[in-house]
């Protein structure tokens, strides 16, 4: 299997609206960085290159019951599955390899299985049928240069019942898969959408010397699906714009691309969908309409910042990189 190399480049950080800089902002070359910033680069590159559905194996999963969806259509770092029980129950999993709002429950009870640090937590929650597990991820040879980036893998049932046998299997085999290193995204995979190989701040190459450049902050959390950047090569504070991947449940009629940015409060954005959608509900798979219409979701790229003009440059390279 291939596994994600640690001196992968390209990257920026930080997303949303709302955007500040912290210390001197990165140069598009990596050359030009300082080591804590291209650190942060890689870290980024290890992130989004590594195939969150290569940690959760399918036939660990198959053994709760049979398969009704399984991929990477709701979040791109996040692979999951469900699955229908011999009983008629209904059971979920999900693993991420870019966790948000971990609790600090979650992070007590460490221990270490096989060299891998992991947090089993409070334990199941029988209340709601879940169990949550955390474990550091193996980022070879950035493994002791960067901060710790830590997975989850939750787990969920119906009320009343111990979901942490599960959630612990399917831990113990992403702990095996990424023994030599994290497994890597696959371009022929139907379980993510082809975007999932791309890096956003590969706007930078259509854009050439007419940008600035990348912005690392290498003292905020890892964003590898963001890439905010200088439209022109002043480098002007405030004048920042994002390139975002995320993914959407397509409709029965993918919205029209806009022609020019849209305003928004005081800022302009331009959405568009991106490539091709997947579809990861099984077939004659006993879902609903609902739970099937979130299954098949294709990918989005957006792109915002303070100036209608710079965003719509941007996103005539996002169209040129990406579309």
């Amino acid at each position: 299997m291939k596994k994600v190399a640690a001196a992968l480049l390209c990257a920026v950080i930080t997303s949303g609206c709302a955007h500040s800089v912290s210390g001197t902002a990165g140069a598009s070359p990596l050359q030009e960085l300082s080591p804590e910033q291209q650190r942060h680069v890689h870290v980024e590159a290890a992130l989004r290159a590594a195939d969150p559905c290569g940690l959760l194996d399918e036939s660990v999963v198959r053994a709760a019951g049979t398969v009704q969806q399984y991929g990477s259509a709701v979040q791109l770092p996040v692979c999951s599955a469900l699955v229908a029980r011999p009983d008629g129950a209904t059971t979920y999993v999900e693993l991420s390899v870019l966790p948000s709002l971990l609790s600090d429950t979650a992070l007590t009870g460490p221990e270490t299985v096989d060299g891998v640090t992991v947090y089993r937590g409070p334990g199941a929650d029988l209340a709601r049928g879940t169990c949550e597990r955390v474990f550091r991820l193996n980022l070879g040879t950035l493994q002791d240069h960067v901060d710790p980036r830590l997975a989850t893998v939750r787990a969920g049932t119906v009320a009343g019942e111990d979901a942490c046998p599960l959630a612990d299997a399917v831990l113990n085999s992403a702990i095996d898969s990424m023994r030599s290193g994290l497994p890597a995204r696959d371009a022929a995979a139907s379980t993510q959408v082809a975007i999932a190989l791309h890096d956003p701040c590969e706007v930078l190459d259509v854009l050439g010397t007419t940008a600035g450049g990348r912005v690392v902050d290498p003292q905020s959390p890892p964003t590898p699906f963001d890439c905010v950047l200088f439209p022109n090569p002043s480098r002007v504070p405030g004048s920042e714009v994002t390139v975002s991947f995320t993914m959407s449940p397509v409709k029965e009629n993918r919205p029209p691309v806009p022609a020019e940015p849209e305003t928004v409060g005081d800022r302009c954005r331009w959405t568009s969908p991106m490539g091709e959608p997947i579809d990861i509900t099984r077939p004659r798979a006993g879902v609903d309409e609902f739970t099937r219409r979130l299954g098949h979701a294709g990918a989005v790229v957006t792109v915002h910042g303070p100036n209608c003009a710079a965003v719509a440059r941007v996103a005539d390279a996002a169209n040129t990189a990406f579309g």
